[in-house]
């Protein structure tokens, strides 16, 4: 299955004092586990600069990492940045073939 490296940006009222984050957060990713069962989550980050968080998933196609995206911007109000990923040795096999 392919993955994709999701970037967020969450809006500020998100991550203010006394936000509610933790139960935001825990409704998304109810709500990703409910209506995309098909996505399968690797890893959540942290970050600092222009994004937020970092999310690393792996899902069947592009349309169906789309709608994580969707899920997540319809309950939260973030942007985000989806990309594909492409494994490291996978990628070195492609270059071998340029």
């Amino acid at each position: 299955m392919p993955t994709y490296v999701m970037l967020t940006k969450l809006p500020a009222s998100t991550i203010q004092p006394g936000s509610s984050f933790p139960d935001l957060a825990h409704r998304v990713a109810e709500r990703i586990k409910s209506e995309l069962p098909q996505v399968k989550w690797g890893s959540s980050y942290a970050v600092m600069g222009r994004f937020d968080l970092v999310d690393v998933f792996e899902a069947p196609d592009n349309a169906t990492a789309e709608q994580v995206a969707l899920v997540i911007r319809r309950e939260s109000g973030a942007t985000t940045e989806t990309m594909p990923a492409t494994p490291w040795d996978e990628f070195l096999g492609i270059v071998g073939k340029v």
